[in-house]
């Protein structure tokens, strides 16, 4: 038995944030009845670039941790991917999946206002260095949770990747941050 990384889904199929309605707390809603209703599911944003789509703050999404084995979490994340007409979902798992880093940070403001700080300076570091850091936070009690993996297909140096995370948390006032290995289990439409 193991828990996932939290896992973040969206509930419009190709998001374009322009004339959507959904919000952190509908899509935790559907995300956990599209889950069959027994998972806690938090109200969260998906945070990348705004240059690519993302609405300022980011695109709203459900998350919540999977436990089971390997081959549950995956195929009920698979069946939930699906269902939502996402064209990718992120599963991280120990020991299963392609190895990389993630990461955790806590942060106490709206889940709206660190979704924007995170995009600004995130873009930032990628006009600097190459890199943007895409994440996932969830709204848990009166904390929101920042966490990512560095996706083995976008992301070739680690080192770089980290400390970006590291610079970034540093700038909105993150607290605990943590770093850890991860399987990543990148789910997606056949090519």
């Amino acid at each position: 038995m193991v828990v996932s990384n939290l896992v973040y889904c969206g509930l419009v199929s190709g998001y374009q944030g322009d004339n959507n309605t959904a919000t952190p707390q509908n899509a935790a809603e559907a995300v956990k009845a599209a889950l069959g209703g027994s998972q806690t599911v938090y109200p969260a944003a998906c945070v990348y670039h705004t240059d690519w789509g993302c609405p300022l703050g980011g695109e709203p999404v459900g998350a919540y941790r999977a436990q089971g084995t390997p081959a549950e979490i995956l195929a009920e994340a698979e069946k939930l991917r699906r269902n939502l007409k996402q064209s990718t979902l992120s599963v991280g798992l120990p020991d299963v999946g392609v190895a990389t880093i993630g990461f955790e940070a806590t942060v106490h403001c709206s889940l709206y206002d660190a979704g924007i700080a995170w995009q600004k300076a995130a873009a930032r570091y990628f006009a600097e260095q190459g890199t943007y850091v895409s994440c996932g936070m969830a709204q848990i009690g009166n904390q929101v949770l920042i966490s990512a993996e560095a996706n083995p297909a976008f992301v070739q140096d680690l080192v770089a990747w980290k400390s970006i995370v590291e610079n970034i948390c540093a700038e909105i006032g993150a607290e605990k941050l943590t770093f850890n290995e991860v399987g990543f289990n990148y789910l997606k439409d056949a090519e």
